[in-house]
């Protein structure tokens, strides 16, 4: 019977132990994140983009974005802006695996497949002493490549016109499937 009073504890503090790993990692995503509530997706990067500005410093709204795990994805894969504003776009390199370098490459153009092949590949002939930014004319801002675990941003003014436009990860072999859009409104 003792054995069974063993076992009986030993499973209920496991439980325990799960349950409150999982909250604290539940109360660090909302925190990261902005708020509660939200799906996965554009929201995030929405309502940082809102929140910032709506707040009466005067300074560039901010949006942040994630890859997606260890893929080659962005989490956010679009967001939306005001024309002609001053944003920060944020990278948070939250990936662990060392392959998963990346950047954002902000376009003054519609999201293509042929304008992501063409300003991907370019990019790689750029080299990582440009950190895979091609000299082109679609290339609205870019970030440095990031690392795993390292923030990068970029300052910039949105288009005038509203629309759609794309951003694409430069890294070498990412283009593919590592792009996303802004838009502007």
């Amino acid at each position: 019977m003792a054995n069974e009073q063993d076992v009986s504890r030993r499973d209920f503090l496991q439980r325990l132990s799960v349950v409150g790993i999982a909250g604290l990692g539940a109360g660090s995503l909302v925190s990261a994140c902005g708020g509660g509530g939200e799906e996965e997706g554009s929201s995030s990067s929405e309502s940082a983009s809102q929140a910032s500005g709506q707040s009466g410093g005067g300074g560039a709204q901010t949006v942040t974005i994630h890859p997606q795990g260890n893929q080659m994805k962005y989490k956010e894969t679009e967001f939306e802006v005001p024309a002609d504003t001053e944003i920060e776009l944020v990278f948070e390199n939250t990936a662990s695996s060392p392959s998963m370098q990346h950047n954002v490459l902000v376009m003054n153009e519609p999201p293509e497949q042929d304008l992501f092949k063409e300003v991907g590949q370019a990019g790689v002939k750029a080299g990582a002493s440009n950190e895979y930014v091609p000299d082109h004319p679609a290339v609205l801002a870019s970030t440095d490549i990031s690392k795993p675990g390292e923030t990068v941003s970029v300052t910039f003014t949105t288009p005038s016109e509203p629309g759609e436009y794309g951003y694409v990860c430069t890294y070498p072999g990412h283009w593919a499937t590592m792009q996303g859009t802004m838009i502007v409104t």
